[in-house]
């Protein structure tokens, strides 16, 4: 189980304490904010959610349209 939060950890480090957009795998998108905690390295906390690593398709930086 670790060594799955590591490599998200590496994968998405410049995102942690940032608004993000989450694409799961089901095909739903969320937006929070990327909390640094780990729920037995295999969760993560996004603004008061508990997510399971292994739902999230990907991540990448929220940035508002103007």
């Amino acid at each position: 189980m670790y060594e799955i939060g590591e490599t998200f950890h590496k994968q998405y480090a410049d995102l942690y304490d940032k608004i993000v957009r989450i694409y799961f795998t089901d095909g739903s998108v969320r937006i929070g904010l990327l909390n640094d905690e780990f729920y037995e390295d295999n969760s993560i906390l996004v603004s008061c959610e508990v997510i399971r690593i292994a739902d999230i398709e990907r991540m990448e930086l929220f940035e508002e349209q103007p």
